[in-house]
């Protein structure tokens, strides 16, 4: 587990830093292979890192590993989607973190 520390507290989260950033990938629409381009791994790689992430959190599917993650206060929300191949002009997402 790996812990952080929020003021006097130490919340612990179960995944690592590479899951973190992995279901952040996920949380902003990414699919697997666009997951595995942006982070130099192989699209095999990301599936067994959201197999794990799913083991460690109970999650039934990666919406569900997101959900949970965003209820932790591990990721921030995308309130918008990363850009539109039809609109290469849509604004950046902004971020809200989630209440801790």
């Amino acid at each position: 587990m790996h812990a952080r520390t929020e003021g006097d507290a130490v919340t612990t989260r179960p995944v690592t830093d590479r899951q973190l950033e992995i279901l952040t990938n996920v949380a902003r629409g990414r699919t697997n292979r666009q997951i595995g381009e942006a982070l130099g791994i192989s699209e095999k790689t990301v599936r067994n890192h959201l197999r794990a992430i799913s083991h460690k959190l109970s999650a039934s599917d990666r919406t569900h590993a997101v959900v949970l993650a965003i209820g932790n206060g591990w990721i921030a929300i995308p309130i918008e989607s990363e850009g539109n191949q039809a609109n290469p002009g849509a604004p950046v997402p902004r971020e809200v973190r989630a209440p801790a």
